[in-house]
């Protein structure tokens, strides 16, 4: 059987959630770790008001947020263990958001919707929001089976995460506008291998005419590609 190149689209609110990756102060903020070291912070606070948009719209139609909070220990011994030298080893001098810092909150622009008493908040340690988190117990417990992707590093924790999701059988959607990266070329990867393997790229204007129960058309053989 041939796949269809084109297919309509809809969403089950009540089968859907949307998962805000990491919007934490060491991201986003001038004053956080990747400004300080180089990255383009300000691609990454681009996102927020996007995110900020899909989260509202999807309460508003009863779909599921959960926030990602990526949290590091000073004394985590995983970092003793390697031989070969840890990523953030490499080139920011040791691990971020530490427990406990201003590094590991939310960013301001996004927190009173983490506080709401509806949000739900996964606290994790790895790239991916699956490994050794309750995700995806969670998930299956309000019988989720899409997931629309937010937040941040589309290189590191999006992508990481798409790929778990797409292993566990869920359905991935990334919302073009509100995930970024250090860099655009390598966002521009990352994008182009979700959209071919592990969900569907869409607009952010789609993704919410989606959460509102609009049906909408998709080429599935419309990949991405660098803006």
């Amino acid at each position: 059987m041939t796949s269809p190149k084109r297919a309509p689209l809809n969403l089950n609110p009540a089968r859907t959630a949307v998962l805000a990756i990491d919007p934490q102060n060491s991201f986003v903020h001038p004053d956080g770790l990747v400004a300080r070291f180089g990255g383009n912070h300000e691609m990454m606070a681009a996102t927020l008001p996007y995110i900020r948009e899909i989260v509202t719209a999807g309460r508003e139609s009863g779909v599921q947020d959960i926030w990602t909070q990526h949290v590091h220990y000073p004394n985590d011994s995983k970092w003793i263990r390697h031989n070969v030298m840890p990523h953030s080893y490499r080139w920011a001098g040791g691990p971020t958001a530490l427990k406990g810092t201003w590094e590991s909150e939310f960013a301001d622009q996004v927190k009173d919707l983490v506080e709401s008493p509806t949000a739900e908040v996964i606290v994790k340690h790895r790239f991916s929001a699956f490994i050794d988190t309750r995700l995806d117990t969670l998930l299956r417990m309000l019988d989720v089976r899409t997931l629309v992707l937010t937040g941040m590093a589309t290189t590191h924790c999006v992508e990481c995460t798409a790929r778990d999701a797409y292993q566990r059988d869920y359905d991935v959607l990334v919302a073009s506008e509100a995930v970024a990266a250090m860099g655009k070329e390598a966002h521009d990867a990352s994008m182009w291998l979700i959209d071919t393997t592990f969900g569907k790229v869409l607009p952010t204007a789609d993704v919410l005419r989606l959460i509102g129960g609009e049906t909408i058309d998709v080429d599935y053989a419309s990949f991405w590609t660098a803006g």
